[in-house]
């Protein structure tokens, strides 16, 4: 690997001068040079990677929403297709309030996720929330998803399979979001248990982004996370730590593609920039979009990347599980 990130370094610090992206990226879609990229990556990077187990683990952060959205998508992950054994689920709490830090590690082990406890967290952050699971991942694949995601039966298998077909490349899917009005239902739903239905409620979403591909919910190679550092921990509330790390792992080489055989995925209602007043005009949002426009390196972070906002992480401990139907899940 060493060799590897040599050119890594390199590739990444010329990016990184400004205006050289506008020069590096029209010559690296170049054919032979984007060819000779991709090989030498499938070599260095992914040699030892291809033949191990298809095992996956998914990393959800969560801050304070302790809800039936994390029952929904906890529910769905594990009714995926793909063999249970192979699907590692970890929901890293970033910073939590003390109530609801408790009502999701129960949440977690009703759903045999593990659950990860940050207690010194003082601003949101879902790149460093994420990354402390990423770096601590060690299975064959790695997809990020949210607290308020749910998935189809075959995602997790159709997104491996994707990746076993085209190994340089990061699987996404169109963002479906649910209107207002289903609250209540999918409220109800997760009270009751059981299948949700999830090819019914499809019908009533609309695609975000025009039906292209949203970078939120990305699968791809561990190794190929933790080479570049998993996201850029300088993001902070919310915005564009997403985009960010499909732009640095297409800058490595990979190609965004869509997840296989209809296999989707539902985003749960919630109000838009969820307990941020300002909206979008938030000073912390507008700092993300600066930052986002002017930087094009594909390694991000230091060496501590992934460990916590005070370098150390905790484990809260995980009391007796209790059925969803008996807290309040408001």
């Amino acid at each position: 690997m060493a060799p590897a990130l040599s050119m890594l370094t390199l590739l990444s610090r010329l990016l990184a001068i400004p205006g050289a992206a506008r020069v590096l990226k029209p010559v690296s879609r170049a054919p032979g040079v984007r060819s000779l990229g991709r090989t030498w990556l499938r070599r260095a990077v992914l040699r030892d990677e291809l033949s191990r187990p298809n095992d996956v683990t998914v990393v959800i952060g969560v801050r304070n929403r302790s809800d039936y959205r994390i029952v929904n998508t906890l529910r769905s992950l594990r009714a995926q297709t793909h063999p249970a054994e192979l699907v590692r689920v970890v929901v890293v709490d970033y910073g939590s309030e003390p109530a609801h830090a408790e009502l999701t590690a129960r949440v977690c082990r009703q759903f045999d996720a593990e659950y990860v406890g940050i207690d010194e967290a003082p601003v949101w952050s879902r790149a460093r929330c994420l990354n402390i699971g990423i770096r601590r991942a060690r299975t064959k694949f790695l997809m990020t998803a949210d607290v308020d995601t749910m998935f189809s039966a075959r995602y997790v298998a159709d997104a491996i399979r994707a990746l076993t077909e085209s190994p340089l490349s990061v699987v996404c899917s169109v963002m479906l979001d649910l209107p207002e009005d289903s609250v209540e239902v999918v409220k109800e739903a997760a009270r009751a248990g059981g299948a949700l239905p999830l090819e019914r409620w499809r019908a009533w979403c609309s695609p975000r982004l025009e039906d292209q591909l949203h970078p939120s919910i990305a699968a791809t190679y561990t190794t190929l996370f933790h080479l570049i550092r998993g996201f850029d921990e300088y993001y902070e509330v919310w915005g564009l730590e997403d985009a960010d790390l499909m732009q640095r792992f297409q800058y490595l080489g990979l190609r965004p593609q869509a997840v296989h055989s209809g296999s989707f995925y539902l985003h749960q209602w919630h109000p838009k920039f969820e307990s941020i007043p300002e909206g979008g005009q938030a000073p912390e949002i507008q700092r993300n979009l600066a930052y986002f426009t002017k930087n094009h390196s594909i390694l991000r972070n230091d060496r501590a990347w992934g460990t916590g906002p005070d370098r150390a992480m905790t484990r809260r401990p995980v009391r007796a599980p209790i059925g969803f139907g008996s807290v309040d899940p408001e």
